[in-house]
């Protein structure tokens, strides 16, 4: 049984990049044997072969440049029941399915398969552009969408997997299909049978016994069962850490997947109290890649901080300054913004006060008090 799901995707070659690394995490796609699972079609090479080889089908027809009303690729994802598959095999079906749907009529595709979850999953990143018509990907709600899930279907039966019969779901004599109700149907099978109900059960039990308690009775309660909560880690999510499963989910996940909103931090806070104030120096509650770009942030807080000490007075005196210490001001379709020349990364003014909330580390802000 396999459920097949379309992943919100960006507009900006930015985020085509960040798309593909985060699908072909080697901590994600590794087997136990050491296999990487990760299949190009249509493009070949590293990862950063596939990226340039999607941008240069992009550049062919003019369409590489960043669109607000226009996706730069199209990510789905295809969700196997629990112990009912092996990762090799779920790679196998995805190649076929993203093969049958999209590489034989010309897009190119990077497929991987995760296997840091309960399901195993696979992902597909599909280059927008078709690289023989030139033409951009349509994909329909009703028509589209349905014909993509019953392809799913079809393969999983090919490999004897489970399978929801149709006829379950027919609305009338005509025995018309509903796709919709279907896949709910799914979603609810998968949240019963997944490690997320058993935290889920744990916390809410926790909520109801921590009444009239304050919010580090919460937390240590939590931790008696198993469960370390983690609220460090991001301003506005808590992340509650399944030690014994060495698996995390956010507030919100929860809260989505069981339709319980008293789950969720603002609500917990109400009644608890308020936890401890999110602190950027405490890198030990980030993963590897979010502490690549706190420590980017640190350094532009730092490199700005030399401003008022090297009395800096104009524009032209700021912008030699920070390109000899990396960084280069630059204009995009969405404004200027702060450009890491080492790590190739851009980081506006929406970014930083975000993350500081502090508008003097903006370049929008600095630029004002400059002549």
């Amino acid at each position: 049984m396999a459920i097949i799901k379309v992943v919100k995707a960006g507009k900006t070659k930015a985020s085509l990049k960040s798309a593909l690394n985060y699908i072909a995490n080697e901590e994600k796609i590794t087997t136990i044997t050491g296999k990487k699972l990760i299949t190009p079609l249509n493009c070949w090479g590293s990862l950063k072969n596939i990226y340039d080889t999607m941008i240069a089908t992009k550049e062919l027809y003019r369409k590489a440049i960043d669109n607000r009303n226009s996706e730069m690729y199209k990510h789905f994802q295809q969700s196997f029941k629990p112990n009912e598959i092996t990762p090799e095999k779920a790679h196998e079906i995805g190649k076929k399915w993203a093969m049958q749907n999209f590489a034989q009529d010309g897009f190119e595709v990077c497929i991987c398969t995760h296997l840091d979850t309960e399901h195993i999953h696979n992902h597909f990143i599909i280059n927008s552009v078709n690289a023989i018509t030139g033409k951009t990907i349509e994909i329909h709600a009703n028509k589209t969408l349905e014909k993509l899930k019953y392809s799913s279907d079809e393969l999983c039966r090919e490999y004897n997997l489970s399978v929801i019969e149709r006829d379950i779901f027919a609305q009338n004599k005509n025995h018309e299909y509903n796709m919709r109700k279907k896949y709910s149907f799914l979603r609810e099978q998968f949240r019963d049978l997944t490690w997320q109900k058993t935290v889920y059960d744990k916390i809410i039990a926790i909520l109801n016994k921590s009444r009239n308690k304050d919010f580090k009775y919460f937390e240590q309660e939590l931790l008696k069962v198993g469960i370390k909560l983690e609220h460090e880690r991001l301003k506005k999510d808590f992340i509650f850490n399944y030690i014994d499963e060495n698996r995390k989910v956010s507030d919100k996940t929860l809260a989505k997947t069981f339709h319980d909103d008293k789950i969720l931090r603002s609500n917990i806070e109400m009644i608890w109290g308020k936890t401890l104030q999110y602190d950027l120096d405490k890198k030990i509650y980030l993963s590897e890649k979010k502490q690549g770009f706190y420590n980017l942030i640190e350094n532009l807080i730092k490199t700005i901080d030399n401003i008022n000490k090297l009395n800096i007075k104009t524009k032209v005196e700021f912008y030699i300054f920070m390109e000899k210490q990396g960084w280069l001001i630059k204009e995009t379709q969405t404004g200027k913004a702060f450009y890491n020349q080492e790590h190739d990364r851009y980081l506006y003014d929406n970014t930083i006060y975000k993350i500081l909330e502090n508008k003097a580390y903006c370049l929008k802000y600095i630029e004002q008090n400059l002549m």
